[in-house]
């Protein structure tokens, strides 16, 4: 069985996110080789919006709670990992929003956990519209890794979208992973908070993890990411796999109010410690620790700001 874990924490209540969420998760169980950890994230004492969920066939539900608007993703994914099935062998980490183009790709992504521990599992991403009109196509990270293109930054023009001559490489959207190896690297890199988990951890397993790092970005963050690094350097050795799939990527809001650079800014001009700066709440869930609460208020800003429910692109 491929066992997928996906997370869900929707702390400003967009409506898009239960609605994508609840669509990827039903394509994925049309593969009968599929289970789903689903890990749902709610604020404060509000009702959880997925807890419907348990009990479903194939789907392990877990509901867990914070107070601060931390980007736990990979955070939740770990928890994920601890509370999927007993047997689980071999781990998917998906977004809950994206949807395979065609059959057959769970039993592939088996096969190809026997030749390789850490795979991404697609190479051409359709980014949908909010009419489900084609406004994008990605190239995964991986794929780009294995036919010897440019993985890592090195120059302002490097990538075609900034007018430089290689696609860039996406690394995002769905991995996959042996609990063995999971295990040796202790989880995936969690301790971001600001949403830049799978570019840290991608660069990483290739030996660039240092050019995922903004150049004034706090000491501990650079430590952080190096030490998983290492991790990976050790018991991955680069054997990175790659798998020809499509999945297309569901619309949830404009991508220009995502302003994934920019965020850094407030990242840097905060100095976030990832050391000081977050506590684990009793569910296990990472927090703020509330000692900056300019940087939180700031987060709060960018996060209203994506306005996922917009229907524009």
């Amino acid at each position: 069985m491929l066992d997928i874990v996906t997370v869900i924490a929707n702390p400003l209540l967009w409506k898009s996110r239960v609605a994508t969420a609840r669509r990827a998760i039903g394509s994925w169980l049309e593969e009968p080789e599929v289970r789903v950890t689903l890990v749902e994230c709610a604020y404060g004492d509000r009702p959880y919006e997925l807890e419907d969920f348990a009990g479903y066939p194939r789907i392990t539900y877990v509901p867990v709670r914070a107070k601060t608007l931390v980007w736990n993703k990979e955070n939740l994914m770990n928890i994920g990992f601890a509370r999927s099935p007993e047997d689980a062998r071999y781990f998917g980490s998906f977004d809950a929003d994206i949807v395979f183009r065609r059959p057959g790709w769970a039993r592939e992504v088996i096969n190809a956990l026997h030749l390789y521990p850490v795979i991404q599992p697609w190479e051409i991403c359709y980014d949908l519209g909010p009419n489900d009109e084609l406004i994008g196509v990605h190239k995964s990270f991986a794929s780009l890794l294995h036919a010897g293109q440019p993985v890592a930054p090195n120059g302002p023009k490097m990538w075609k979208s900034d007018g430089g001559p290689y696609e860039y490489p996406h690394s995002g959207y769905a991995w996959a992973y042996t609990r063995e190896v999971l295990d040796k690297l202790g989880g995936l890199f969690e301790v971001g908070g600001m949403g830049s988990g799978d570019h840290h951890m991608a660069l990483a397993l290739a030996g660039f993890g240092d050019k995922s790092v903004h150049g004034k970005a706090n000491g501990n963050y650079l430590n952080a990411v190096q030490r998983w690094e290492a991790r990976a350097r050790e018991h991955v050795k680069g054997k990175v796999g790659a798998l020809p799939f499509a999945v297309e990527h569901l619309f949830h809001g404009s991508k220009v109010r995502r302003n994934y650079v920019g965020r850094w800014d407030m990242f840097v001009q905060h100095q976030f410690d990832p050391v000081n700066d977050l506590i684990r709440n009793s569910w296990g869930v990472l927090e703020f620790s509330g000692d900056k609460p300019e940087l939180e208020r700031a987060f709060d800003r960018y996060l209203r700001s994506r306005n996922e429910d917009a229907n524009c692109v």
